[in-house]
């Protein structure tokens, strides 16, 4: 069961920070970018990108080779 706690901590921070990553690279980037930039394996990149699409955080377009990853504004963003 540790295992398990420590894979779903690790799952968490990688969202956070692949969401932090978006915010400063202006609410756009592609999936090759964030990877390179984040230094994250494709696989936990693209769990990470799930687990924000699935809260409804993000976006994600296919972009040629690559996807097209977007932050959606939330209410409290624009007020």
């Amino acid at each position: 069961m540790k295992e398990e706690a420590k894979y779903k901590t690790t799952l968490i921070e990688n969202a956070e920070k692949t969401l932090k990553a978006l915010k400063a690279a202006g609410g756009t980037s592609t999936s090759w970018d964030l990877k390179l930039k984040l230094r994250l394996s494709g696989s936990a990149l693209y769990l990470a990108l799930g687990r924000l699409e699935a809260m409804n955080k993000i976006t994600i377009m296919p972009d040629e080779l690559n996807l097209k990853v977007s932050v959606i504004a939330s209410k409290k963003d624009n007020d």
